[in-house]
């Protein structure tokens, strides 16, 4: 048990969720993790995990559960959300979750606006935010209505809502490139099978390089409490992923810009918003908002500004003072995706096994791995090291030729 009176309950059990319940844990905070199929969170030390109903399957019988579990603690949790899937339902429950949760969540028409991925582009554009040119199509006579001088090429093409796009095409496909009139045709007839309304986007051009995130916690009385920026190094998969390696980094008009956008729509809570940097015009332009807790979480924890703590002491103690300053040039490296990655870079010889190598030096923290919770991270190595041990043995037999 830990040494704080609220417990917290932790909804999603990925690598997110266990940063957060780590976070939590090493501050005596006693954790309930929670996720509707087993997940690496559940091995760690720090949390308390049990499978939970589905929060869209069974949004009810989800709602339910969270009700009992409240009921059955001494005092109020503080209510974590860490995944896409349990943020719809709970946001629209609550009124009734909040008489047995503390949470800090943005308004409900700000998470309804940030699901649906046109209404988020229009957010970001009434608050004068830079946004790639964008056009939103549902059937394919919107499709042959657009002109090729309406759109620019390359261009992205991906789902409106994210949970109807993951459900046929999975979390690891963002959407499809589509370099002309007839790709975009073509590709458009595959989204539209699903009866998936889709955003096309344009395609800002560079490297993963020049993806960037500003992640921010603020209070319930609007105060921006913490501002941390990251900029990703590699993504997996290539150009259209999740930053599989990022590093912690100064960038004043980075947080400046997120601030004006957080500040501007009257955000509450956690979230994090991606930009790219388009050389064209020098511009950091957004790629989307997340209103949740972010993948690489616990950087910012290791750099000096602990998100899930500062909103736990939010919720409970009241008025925590804002933390200015997180140490820059620290890396966080998901081991499993990064080897994916740099397999990708490789067959486009934009990167070698020696430059992939250097690329880890600095001081760093792995997505899994933890000296204090060992057991996670070893889980993940039993799926990683197959793969890697073949990878290195291939390449060792063709060095001996």
């Amino acid at each position: 048990m830990g040494t704080e009176n609220n417990p917290a309950v932790v909804l999603g059990m990925y690598e997110t969720g266990l940063a957060v319940g780590r976070s939590l844990g090493k501050e005596g905070v006693n954790v309930l993790g929670f996720d509707h199929t087993r997940k690496i969170g559940f091995y760690s030390r720090h949390v308390r995990a049990a499978i939970c109903p589905h929060p869209i399957e069974r949004e009810d019988d989800f709602i339910k559960f969270l009700v009992e579990t409240a009921r059955a603690c001494s005092s109020k949790p503080v209510l974590f959300i860490t995944a896409d899937e349990y943020l719809g339902p709970v946001s629209r429950k609550r009124k009734l979750l909040q008489e047995y949760f503390l949470m800090n969540l943005p308004n409900e028409d700000i998470v309804e606006s940030i699901a649906d991925k046109f209404k988020q582009f229009r957010l970001a554009v009434d608050a004068g935010i830079p946004v790639p040119q964008t056009l939103v199509v549902s059937e394919m006579n919107d499709v042959c209505k657009i002109r090729a001088a309406d759109l620019s090429f390359p261009a992205f093409i991906k789902g409106v809502e994210v949970t109807a796009w993951r459900k046929h095409f999975g979390g690891h496909v963002k959407g499809f490139v589509i370099n002309n009139m007839e790709e975009l045709v073509r590709t458009s007839e595959g989204v539209f099978r699903y009866g998936i309304p889709a955003l096309i986007q344009e395609l800002i051009p560079g490297p993963d390089t020049q993806h960037f995130k500003s992640s921010f916690y603020v209070s319930r009385e609007g105060e921006i409490l913490l501002a941390f920026g990251l900029q990703k190094i590699r993504q997996q998969p290539v150009g259209f992923g999740f930053g599989c390696v990022v590093q912690s980094i100064e960038y004043p008009e980075l947080l400046a810009l997120g601030r004006q956008f957080f500040e501007r729509i009257g955000y509450r809570g956690v979230g994090s918003a991606e930009f790219k940097l388009d050389h064209r015009d020098m511009k950091l332009k957004l790629i989307e908002l997340n209103p949740r807790y972010w993948q690489q979480n616990g950087l910012a924890e290791k750099c000096g500004m602990n998100f899930p703590f500062m909103n736990y002491r939010d919720l409970t103690a009241g008025m925590p003072q804002p933390i200015l300053h997180y140490k820059c040039g620290v890396k966080w490296i998901n081991v499993q995706a990064d080897f994916d990655s740099f397999r990708e870079y490789r067959r486009r010889r934009e990167l070698s096994f020696i430059q992939w190598v250097r690329s880890w030096r600095g001081e760093k923290m792995y997505s899994d791995l933890a000296l204090n919770d060992p057991v996670p991270g070893l889980h993940a190595m039993l799926t990683v090291l197959p793969k890697a041990t073949k990878f290195i043995i291939r390449r060792l037999l063709r060095v001996c030729r």
